[in-house]
Formats: structure tokens, sequence, C-alpha cells
């Protein structure tokens, strides 16, 4: 007999449950969609998506949401539309019970501006993705200019693509520049340090630095990161006891030597 007191009540307890469940799903669904709240994450250092600019791209898709019923609003097709915009990395959306419709959106980051040898002009981030240039905004990150060809059109490709990094690849000079403008961004003292990458009509690399009035010949792309290394020695060791400004150029060009010119 207890036993089937206690059957009956946890039956009873599940069956409360379902009920209950099925009234909040029903009053959701039927909740109004009352109010949009856009929120840009990650947003200090750049301001590649606004509030507004989110708010334009649902205009632009063409569905309804303010005042539409929470239950007809598709939030991962939204989410798949907004994370198809070249500047947004991800997106998350989701409703609160009062009807109030979340958007979450994190933004690329950039960290080379590439200027071709056209003139045009556009973004990489981290992952080759090419960002083009916002009307109002402009990121302070390094840039790269010169003899840059692309075997591609940056207004209609999504992402450089360097399976190889070799000269026998057509885009090894925007590949290799992509690797070492990665290599900058991630060590603190070359990003506050290194100003502009030029790539010179030899296809050689040169660096213009932040500080010193002197112009870095880096050379070939190989062996750029020993090459910034005995570099970054040399500027500990010897230009902090004669002075930043004393050298018009810095020649790392031959293994394991560093030539410098004076003024």
């Amino acid at each position: 007999m207890k036993r089937f007191k206690h059957i009956a009540l946890w039956s009873s307890l599940a069956l409360y449950l379902v009920l209950a469940l099925s009234f909040v799903g029903k009053k959701r669904a039927d909740t109004i969609c009352s109010k949009v709240k856009v929120t840009v994450l990650d947003s200090l250092d750049d301001q590649f998506v606004t509030s507004k600019d989110v708010r334009n791209y649902l205009y632009e898709l063409d569905r309804k949401v303010l005042g539409e019923q929470v239950a007809n609003i598709n939030i991962r097709e939204i989410e798949h539309y907004l994370e198809d915009k070249p500047i947004v990395q991800r997106a998350e959306m989701y409703f609160t019970g009062d009807g109030h419709l979340h958007i979450e959106v994190d933004q690329r980051n950039p960290i080379v501006r590439i200027i071709n040898d056209k003139g045009r002009s556009y973004y990489l981030d981290q992952a080759g993705v090419i960002i083009p240039l916002h009307r109002s905004h402009a990121s302070h990150v390094l840039v790269a200019s010169g003899e840059i060809k692309e075997f591609f059109e940056p207004a209609r490709t999504r992402q450089l693509k360097c399976p190889h990094q070799n000269e026998g690849e057509k885009n090894y000079t925007l590949c290799q520049i992509h690797d070492m403008a990665r290599f900058i961004h991630t060590q603190p003292f070359w990003r506050s340090q290194i100003e502009q990458i030029y790539v010179n009509k030899k296809g050689e690399y040169e660096l213009i630095p932040r500080v010193g009035g002197h112009l870095i010949k880096l050379g070939a792309y190989s062996g750029y990161r020993e090459k910034l290394r005995n570099l970054k020695a040399f500027y500990m060791k010897g230009l902090n006891n004669v002075g930043w400004n004393q050298y018009l150029e810095i020649n790392l060009k031959y293994d394991s030597q560093i030539i410098c010119t004076k003024r």
C-alpha cells in the first residue's frame, strides 16, 4: 500500500511538471517580442560593429522581429546571417521571459592593414579573414604596403588561403605578411615597436619602427623570427647604450649578422 502511494505521488508530480511545462511553453510561444537589446562584446579597441549596424543587418534580412510572436522568430537563422558578415565572428541570440530579444555579437579584431600595389586597402585578422575598411572607424594596427599583389578579388573573398606559404603559391607574399603580422601581434615588444612592413621591388621586407629613426632591412622572409630575436638583443644591449637615433639603417639580411649604418 505504501509503495502504491509513492508511485501515485511521483506520477502526480510528473503529470504536474508536464502540464506546467506545457503551459509555460505555450505562454512563451504566445509572448510578443517587445524589445531588441544588442551587446557588442570586446569593443574597447575596435568598433567595426555597432548596435546600429546589427539592427541594420536585421532590416536587411527582412525578418520581422519587433511585435512578432517569439515562436515565429527563427533566431538560429538570424545568428547564421549575422555570422556571415565578415566583421562578425560570433553571434548569439536568446529571449527572456519578458519578450526581450538579446543579441550578443563578437566582432573580428584585425591584426594588420594591407595596402596593396594598387592602393586598395583592407584588414586581416588572426585567421586570415578579410575585413573591409569601416566607413567611420580605423583600427590602429600594423600596416603592410609596397609590392603586394593578390591573385583574388578582396571584395569577393572571405578568407586568405595559405596552405604552404612558400614561393610556389600565388599569394605567397600576402601569406608571409600575414604570418609575420601574427607573430608581431603576439609579441608585446614587437607589437609596440613595429609600425609598418614594407615590401620593396625585390620582394624583400623592410620594417619601420615606432621608436628610433632607422630603417630595418629584414631581407627575405625565411628566418625572420631569428633575425628579430637578434635585433631585440641588439636593441637591449646596443641601442640602450648609444641611443636609438644613432643609426640610419639596421641590416639583418645576412645570417647571424647585424650591419648598422650611422647617420
